[in-house]
């Protein structure tokens, strides 16, 4: 067996533990019977916002890392710095305490072990035409990570209480997320030396990759953007939208729950079909039937509908991250692809909060769902046209060219 796929497995994996112990397990630790019981849910929320907003940020430092030094000390780090936090999290006596942690622990891990670093790793392991299928086993094996460390921290918690829990997976973090990078994969390359390793010539390397990005990169980025931050927005609030047009709470979770199965296909299914089918018309279809959904989302008012909805919102969410990677892949990798990928995360990480608390706060004014979710729907149809035109312009003359892998067996 070619050993490029025995380590896109293995880098799945490692995803799963990562998202999970650092992001999936918090769905968790925000209620009552956790943290959030002591803390309370509000500060939780706003510490894993800002933990959220600090790895975009970090990401642009992180991708100067692994375009320079390569991906697995900054993953294997990264592992080190998430399971530290997730200790000092459970020995938390306060909620400034708990804040303090998720930004400087939490925060940067999330950079360093989340998918932007695989990404470079996988640009490096495959050429052009066989990214799609290998994205596609990426995001297929990792998109278990929410049905494994969703029940598992609640199992923990209801068992041993939040503070064991959350040292728990953290020791399971500092296992995986050291041992998978340092003894399972490898660099498929040296990485670029010549390069002095200071804070200050890091910065100035990582302003140099932003600089890269031309008028194209920019253009999708920022609509990609918008697009993010009215898909956060509308999902984040999916259940409370269902429930206030007089849905049970209990149906609604059990449909949701649906939503991340169906997930699971269009996960392998659509960025292996870029490999067929472009990108540029692969991503922007996703963006609209996004759209449509919150449409449907917004007048539901049978079961009927809300199933239509949820089976149109599964087929597609789960492809929108890899589909986007695949994108900026085609056009923008090459020596500074690691540094435009931390660009884009950090306008990621700004849209995922941005879009849940816009919504948050209209409501919260006086506003309803109905509207706030139809102007997510045309904030989607919009970036659909701006995202499909710039995929579609020509390569030619741009300045950030695809660079040759090289192949590991």
């Amino acid at each position: 067996m070619d050993r490029r796929w025995t380590q896109v497995v293995a880098a799945a994996f490692f995803i799963n533990t990562s998202y999970g112990t650092l992001s999936y397990s918090f769905s968790v630790l925000v209620t009552d019977k956790a943290a959030g019981g002591e803390f309370g849910t509000t500060t939780v929320s706003i510490g894993f916002g800002l933990a959220l907003l600090i790895s975009g940020a970090a990401a642009l430092v992180a991708g100067t890392i692994a375009d320079l030094s390569g991906s697995r000390r900054l993953m294997a780090a990264g592992s080190v710095a998430g399971a530290l936090g997730l200790v000092l999290l459970s020995q938390c006596q306060s909620g400034w305490q708990m804040l303090l942690v998720m930004a400087i622990f939490i925060g940067p891990a999330m950079a360093a072990t989340f998918y932007e670093p695989v990404y470079v790793l996988m640009n490096r392991w495959f050429d052009a035409s066989s990214r799609p299928r290998a994205y596609g086993v990426l995001t297929l094996v990792s998109g278990f990570s929410i049905t494994i460390f969703t029940p598992l921290t609640n199992a923990l918690v209801e068992g041993a209480g939040w503070r064991v829990a959350v040292a728990c997976l953290g020791g399971i973090l500092l296992v995986i997320g050291v041992g998978i990078p340092l003894l399972v994969l490898h660099e498929p390359r040296a990485p670029v030396s010549g390069h002095r390793t200071s804070a200050a010539a890091m910065l100035r390397q990582t302003f140099e990759g932003i600089r890269e990005g031309n008028a194209r990169f920019w253009t999708f980025t920022l609509a990609f953007f918008a697009a993010n931050a009215a898909f956060s927005g509308f999902s984040f609030h999916m259940v409370a939208q269902l429930e206030s047009r007089g849905f049970a709470p209990a149906d609604v979770a059990n449909v949701v729950a649906v939503a991340g199965i169906l997930s699971l296909p269009a996960r392998l299914i659509l960025p292996a079909l870029s490999g067929r089918a472009p990108t540029s018309a692969l991503l922007p279809a996703c963006v609209a039937l996004l759209g449509l959904a919150a449409i449907i989302a917004s007048i539901a008012g049978a079961w009927w509908q809300v199933w239509i909805y949820i089976i149109v919102f599964g087929a597609v969410f789960g492809a929108l991250y890899p589909l986007r990677a695949l994108a900026t892949s085609e056009r923008f990798s090459g020596e500074y692809y690691g540094r435009l990928l931390g660009t884009q995360a950090l306008f990621v990480a700004v849209s995922r909060a941005l879009g849940p608390a816009a919504i948050g706060a209209f409501v919260g004014a006086g506003g309803s769902y109905v509207f706030s979710f139809r102007v997510a729907a045309a904030i989607l149809f919009a970036s659909t046209i701006v995202i499909a035109a710039v995929l579609r312009l020509p390569p030619a003359g741009e300045a950030v060219l695809d660079a040759p892998s090289l192949t590991v067996r």
